[in-house]
């Protein structure tokens, strides 16, 4: 199967990912998009640093300029390829995947992901004549620390509010550390940084925030420290979960009602994204509040784009991304500007987080993400559409079906023989019944 995914490339170390991949990609990536000059970051991935110095040696081999930051999270190294103006940038990273992967992801001029889509396709057509190189010794290029402008940034969106909070930040080994340990100084916040220096063997919990497993430490933190909340971030720092003062974590959608509040306070009746496995809770409250909800498919590259299309001053998807627009040509995927909002948030309406949630939670019942191994994903998904003929069927990603005591939708995975199934009802029983109905139907 191909390292090359939906939105980023990414693959087993050694097996599918090694330098020479690195430098044959940095080669293609050259000659595809013709940025002339490109920034590189990597994660804290064992064999990052290497895949970092491959990928500069192609790039410069076909004649692109190269300018590092070295060790960053993400959303700092797309920051910092905005404020430098730089035509293309690339993240060596695999994200929140496990230790044993390692990957790419890449942004062009406008700040967008080159996804599959929009030129990964091509890119990795280029590589069939590219030969790996006999050996790749050091190179050297400029480096540049972009960290103390990425954390002035961030904190300026705290709108020099004083902010008195007590957090748990679980960095989760990953490469975001440094970025939370100076944003929480540069807020003044009191903040005890889990795991927060950055180790590839991740020797704590695994690098994704949304496994039951990777909230323990915080929660048990929060608790123990009577924290206001706590966060955990993934590999590369740009998915965030959310633990209230309980220590129960809170899903993506429910926090984004939250942000949504706070944003819109400032920004009345702007558009707000997100993705349409979300509860249902979030379009009805951005409504509400007098916001313009606009739905989008699932995944980084499609919500981004939605986001530009509508002018959206913010986004959100249900697996702990969260976008902003800062500028009129700026927009951004950040964890660390969410912290600070939701900071905000908290210092002007004086409630613990759980208080604030718990109305949102009572609106409806979501079933987990189910998959569903299938051998004809289409025909299964037809099956679906004959079935539930009388519900209001969407198309937008997969197939998406209302009715009026519940909805699900049913999409295919880009990379194995599954569907995957999100259903939400106004009741358990409903949950349970027809999550059940709809798994007997796809497993046939």
């Amino acid at each position: 199967m191909s390292v090359f995914k939906t939105y980023d490339i990414r693959g087993l170390w050694g097996s599918e990912v090694d330098e020479n991949l690195a430098y044959r990609i940095g080669r293609g990536l050259a000659r595809y998009l013709r940025a002339g000059s490109f920034l590189l970051g990597h994660d804290a991935r064992l064999h990052s640093p290497e895949l970092y110095q491959a990928i500069a040696a192609g790039l410069m081999d076909e004649g692109a300029q190269v300018t590092g930051i070295g060790l960053a999270s993400t959303p700092q190294l797309h920051y910092s390829q905005i404020d430098g103006k730089f035509p293309a940038a690339v993240m060596v990273t695999a994200s929140h995947n496990p230790k044993e992967y390692h990957g790419f992801k890449v942004f062009d001029a406008t700040g967008g992901s080159l996804s599959y889509d929009k030129g990964l396709r091509k890119v990795e057509a280029l590589l069939s004549g590219i030969p790996a190189p006999p050996a790749l010794p050091p190179r050297s290029f400029r480096t540049i620390d972009g960290l103390s402008r990425y954390v002035d940034f961030v904190a300026r969106a705290a709108g020099g509010r004083k902010l008195t909070t007590k957090i748990v930040v679980d960095a989760s080994s990953g490469s975001s550390g440094p970025v939370f340990r100076k944003l929480t100084e540069a807020l003044g916040v009191e903040a005890l940084i889990l795991n927060e220096k950055p180790d590839g063997n991740f020797p704590s919990h695994d690098p994704n925030p949304l496994k039951e497993e990777s909230k323990v430490q915080a929660a048990q933190a929060i608790r123990d420290g009577k924290a206001a909340f706590g966060v955990v971030l993934d590999g590369d720092g740009d998915r965030i979960l959310f633990i209230d003062e309980k220590g129960e974590g809170i899903e993506n959608y429910f926090l984004a009602c939250l942000v949504s509040e706070e944003l819109l306070s400032h920004a009345p009746g702007s558009a707000i994204v997100y993705d349409l496995i979300s509860s249902r809770v979030l379009p009805e409250r951005i409504r509400e509040l007098g916001g313009s909800p606009v739905v989008s498919k699932v995944g980084y590259t499609f919500l981004y784009d939605r986001m530009v299309a509508s002018g959206a001053v913010f986004g959100a998807e249900t697996s702990g991304h969260v976008y902003f627009k800062v500028s009129d040509t700026y927009y951004t995927e950040s964890a660390a500007y969410a912290l600070v909002i939701l900071l905000g948030l908290l210092a002007s309406r004086g409630k613990p987080l759980s208080e604030l949630v718990a109305p949102l939670r009572t609106r409806y019942v979501q079933s987990p993400e189910i998959n569903v191994e299938v051998k004809d994903k289409q025909k299964a998904m037809r099956e679906i559409e004959r079935r539930f003929a009388k519900g209001r069927i969407d198309r937008l990603d997969g197939v998406s079906v209302e009715f009026e005591d519940f909805w699900f939708n049913v999409r295919p995975s880009n990379t194995e023989p599954l569907l995957r199934l999100r259903l939400e009802a106004r009741s358990r029983e409903v949950v349970e019944a027809r999550t059940e109905e709809i798994k007997a139907i796809l497993s046939r």
